[in-house]
Formats: C-alpha cells, structure tokens, sequence
C-alpha cells in the first residue's frame, strides 16, 4: 500500500519445520507484492477474510461526498470502491503491479470517470500535492512499509489540517501469527506506531479496539 503488502489479514499458526518454512515464506512474499497467479488467487480470499477490518476503517474514516482520499496499499480494490461509493474522489498507490490492474478492472467505472485514480507506488510516498487530501487509510499494510515513520511523515504532508488518517493492524504486542516469515513481515507494537505518528506531528491519536475482531487494532490520527 505505500506498502509492500496488500490488506491481508495475519496468517495462522506458525511453521513448524524446515519443509513448510519455504512455503510460508512464499505466501508472505506473496502478501507484501502479489505477482503471478497466486497473487491474484490471494486477493480474491482477501476480499473476504479483511472485510471486516476494512469496513471498521471505513466507519472509523467516515467518507463524505466531496472529499479527496487516499488508500495505502488498496490490494484488490474493495475499500476503494466502497470509498468511491461514498461520493469521495479517491487516491489509490499500491506496490504491486497486479493490484493496480485488478483493483482498475473492479473500479472501471469509477476510474474512466476520473473518480478514481489508481497508481503503483514506491512503498514510501503518497501520490498527492501538499495539504490536498481529506483522509487516509491503510488496513494491514504497514507492515511492509520500508520505513513507517517516513511514510507517515509523507501522509501528514498530503493531508489538509485537520485530515483524519486510519491505520489497522495486527499489533506485534501479540505473538507472531502461524506462517509469518518474520523477515518479510514486520509488525509493530501500538505503542511503535502512536509513537511515529505523534513524531511525524499528528495528533488526536486514538486507539481502538473491536472484540469481533481479535488482535486487530486500529488508530485514527489527525494532521495538523
């Protein structure tokens, strides 16, 4: 997303041996740049296995018509174009290649009307102007961000004063997931990531929680 990953949920019990090491190293490649035909078969089962942290982002972001606002890591396009729903103009960067063209294929519309832009980023800087964006959001991404705490400094560049910013995660105070290649995903603690974001300078940092949805936290933060 700015990411090297997509909205994927955390992968489940960790591998146990030398043979399945490889494949979890695999999928969680996978995970932070979908390629090839596995990538596109994970962003279909994503869709559903983050639709329930995406839509708490949504909530949390609460898009009005009118606003421009930026996705971090958009994946396979779903919350851009719940976000399109909404009335929003929307800003789109992701790393992977593949993204970019599934998330285009399921915002066609939107996109051919200039509601929607969609871009293959570097990991690191948002696609936008100074103070021109309303919001922004990134579900399960910052994990693979080569450096967090630039890439935040970059979303509160682009953000008017006052722009609210969601960040949903897997808190790395929890043990790390099954099949998480430790080398690939690197998971912060909540108290890492209000950290970069009050050094970045946001502020009205917030943490949230939902019991629904175990381990998962989510921030909302705003630009000054």
């Amino acid at each position: 997303m700015l990411l090297r990953r997509r909205s994927c949920p955390v992968p489940a019990n960790r591998p146990r041996n030398s043979v399945l090491a490889p494949v979890g190293r695999y999928l969680s490649r996978q995970a932070s740049g979908p390629h090839g035909l596995i990538g596109r078969l994970m962003a279909r089962i994503w869709v559903n296995e983050t639709a329930a942290v995406n839509d708490v982002a949504i909530e949390l972001l609460a898009p009005a018509p009118g606003e421009r606002l930026c996705e971090i890591g958009f994946g396979p396009g779903r919350t851009v174009q719940r976000l399109a729903a909404a009335g929003a103009e929307v800003v789109g960067v992701e790393v992977s290649s593949a993204m970019v063209a599934t998330a285009r294929h399921r915002n066609a519309s939107a996109v051919t009307a200039g509601r929607v832009q969609l871009v293959q980023g570097n990991g690191t800087t948002v696609p936008a102007a100074d103070n021109s964006l309303d919001g922004a959001v990134g579900v399960h991404t910052i994990y693979f961000w080569p450096d967090p705490a630039a890439t935040l400094t970059d979303i509160a560049r682009a953000l008017r004063p006052g722009g609210r910013l969601v960040l949903a995660f897997r808190a790395g105070e929890h043990p790390l997931p099954a099949r998480f290649d430790p080398d690939v995903y690197h998971v912060p603690t909540t108290t890492e990531i209000t950290t970069w974001l009050h050094g970045a300078g946001f502020t009205d940092v917030v943490v949230q929680r939902r019991p629904h949805v175990p381990f998962t936290v989510w921030v909302t933060a705003r630009a000054v």
